[in-house]
């Protein structure tokens, strides 16, 4: 069941409380505009998930602000609120006054952030979504903006490569790239992080299995274009962030499972193993050879 709060309640206005991730009733929605280029009006959704993140939130959004006046554009902005304990809700409650283009979804509590993903992907219609950040690592003033313009024709995903990055993660996720390079034929260098995708190559894929960690490898394994432009890392402004040191075996874990889905389960898994594992081993060949010569 959805309990979405009517307009003339109060300023949860436009938030809506998700309980059942079947049902589809809103009292707000995301036009869809059919569209290859992102930097059409209407082509665009920006999702941004949120877990206690009251001291980020306004600056977040003057940030925001920033980035659709740098592209003389304004695209609808979807915070999804996973069951947030500290004053987050009332604060989005507040923005989503000042702010037309931004609507708030709210977990009654902690789901995770491939939950986070099967709301966005339930509720979102346009042709592409923005993943964006509330801890304010990632600037969206400048890399909303990088991300959309980094786009050319073919492409499915546009990845931010975080640079200068300063969280103590970095050996950790060089790792985890090195993995999906061999194994999906991921050739970016930061696939967990900030993104622009295609949504029509999301629908249908077991986002609960996969995980948002390895989204893009998946994708780049199916044989899509995956592309990255640098952005810059910044410091949390405000909190703590959510994720511990058993990140890491989580993250194995979901690697394997992840690894099992897509050449055992999977249709036409097999096949697909050994052509990436082609792929990757021509690259890196003529790359070599193009060093040498």
């Amino acid at each position: 069941m959805v309990v979405a709060v009517s307009k003339k309640d109060t300023a949860l206005s436009k938030l809506a409380f998700v309980d059942n991730f079947e049902s589809k009733v809103f009292d707000f929605t995301f036009s869809k505009a059919s569209s290859d280029d992102p930097l059409q009006a209407g082509a665009v959704t920006v999702v941004i998930p949120a877990l206690n993140e009251a001291g980020n939130l306004e600056k977040l959004f003057e940030r925001i602000s920033i980035a659709f006046d740098e592209l003389s554009l304004t695209l609808p902005v979807l915070v999804i609120d996973d069951g947030s304990t500290d004053e987050s809700p009332e604060i989005l409650a507040q923005l989503a006054e000042k702010h037309t283009f931004l609507s708030v979804i709210r977990h009654p509590q902690r789901r995770g952030v491939a939950a986070v993903w099967q709301t966005a992907l339930e509720h979102v219609k346009t042709d592409w979504i923005f993943w964006g950040q509330a801890d304010l690592e990632s600037d969206p003033a400048t890399d909303i903006p990088a991300l959309l313009r980094a786009y050319r024709p073919g492409m499915t995903a546009v990845a931010g490569w975080r640079q200068q990055r300063g969280d103590g993660k970095t050996q950790a996720s060089q790792l985890a790239n090195r993995a999906c390079r061999w194994t999906f034929g991921l050739k970016i260098h930061d696939m967990n992080w900030i993104k622009l995708v295609r949504r029509d190559a999301l629908v249908g894929l077991p986002i609960e299995l996969i995980t948002h960690r390895f989204l893009l490898a998946v994708l780049a394994g199916l044989g899509h274009q995956v592309e990255e432009v640098k952005t810059h890392w910044h410091p949390r402004f405000s909190g703590t962030s959510k994720f511990g040191k058993k990140r890491l075996m989580t993250s194995a874990q979901d690697f394997l499972k992840v690894v099992t889905w897509f050449y055992l389960e999977r249709p036409l898994g097999r096949a697909s193993r050994y052509i990436a594992m082609a792929n990757t081993y021509l690259q890196e060949r003529f790359l070599a050879e193009t060093i040498n010569a």
